[in-house]
């Protein structure tokens, strides 16, 4: 009887801890991850949605396991037994999800985007994409990480830290832009300056055959030292002060901002928006051209002059297009 007594509490134990760890049938079950979410949360969220029968049978193999866990929305299907859980959270085999980042994107166009798929909020993005300490850890001599963030299609998970978003995007600008800083490194010019002309070359053109003409006036109105008078780098100035409703006055032209292109001269303090290959590869080879100038021609395009009263001539037959 005295053994019996004894047993019995052993007997109890090892019952509980069988079934804590015995497998759970679910049929197609998402699981959201808070990024942030502490280890005990963690587990009853999965409790909660009944992954596990036990909260603690997770808790006793992250006590044993100490590994990271991360955050997102997890899938799971079947017989689910407690360790799979874990291995899933700890090796990150999250569900992920499509997300295209158009060429032309800025760091306020990403963070729409990515709250819309719901990878993370958009305040939460722009707090570290906007942060100049995270572009310094990337080694970057500005104060944000606008413009090197390649625009691509990415798959992410719900609920991924923005940082992770960030690595992920900085990484693949590096790898696709390898070859062309390879080139950069024999021009007379930073990393920094080539990526803010080719954003400016992005924003002011969509047509192929115009980038390379578009960069040679930047160029050309640099070497001469004139104002560069580029529209989008007001939009963006407009942006950043959260002013931007969608139409450009002349009084915008005459805000002082350091990115107002048309009140101060040279480049703007940083890239404008993320640029594609095309425009990266214009802003490294512009057209052997003599252009100053370029007007919108109403259908698209642009039209380019050598002189002041050439262009003056197409503004004028701009605006008898346009009215």
């Amino acid at each position: 009887m005295r053994y019996f007594k004894l047993i019995l509490p052993a007997l109890f134990v090892l019952g509980l801890v069988l079934y804590s760890f015995a497998p759970v049938k679910v049929e197609k079950r998402l699981v959201d991850i808070p990024y942030g979410t502490p280890t005990p949360r963690v587990s009853l969220i999965l409790y909660e949605a009944g992954i596990l029968r036990n909260p603690m049978s997770f808790l006793l193999l992250h006590s044993i396991n100490k590994k990271k866990l991360e955050a997102g929305e997890y899938e799971f299907d079947g017989f689910v037994f407690p360790w799979e859980v874990y291995e899933k959270l700890s090796k990150g085999l999250k569900k992920v999800y499509k997300v295209t980042i158009p060429e032309g994107s800025d760091l306020y166009d990403i963070a729409k985007t990515l709250e819309k798929h719901l990878i993370c909020s958009s305040e939460d993005f722009l707090k570290y994409a906007l942060s100049e300490e995270v572009a310094k850890k990337y080694g970057l001599k500005t104060h944000s990480m606008e413009g090197f963030l390649f625009p691509d299609t990415y798959f992410f998970s719900k609920n991924t830290h923005p940082l992770k978003v960030i690595e992920v995007m900085h990484q693949n600008f590096l790898k696709r832009t390898e070859k062309l800083r390879e080139e950069l490194s024999g021009k007379a010019m930073t990393l920094e300056h080539w990526v803010t002309i080719a954003s400016m070359v992005e924003k002011e053109t969509s047509k192929p055959e115009e980038r390379a003409l578009v960069s040679a006036v930047i160029h050309n109105r640099i070497k001469k030292g004139m104002k560069l008078q580029i529209d989008p780098t007001v939009i963006y100035a407009l942006k950043r002060k959260g002013e931007w409703k969608g139409k450009l006055t002349l009084k915008h032209l005459k805000m002082e901002d350091p990115y107002n292109t048309y009140y101060y001269y040279g480049l703007p303090p940083s890239p404008i928006c993320n640029p594609g290959l095309a425009s990266l590869e214009s802003a490294l080879q512009p057209a052997e051209v003599d252009y100053l100038y370029f007007v919108a021609d109403g259908n698209g395009g642009h039209n380019f002059s050598k002189t002041l009263r050439e262009h003056n001539r197409w503004v004028r037959e701009y605006k008898s297009v346009s009215r």
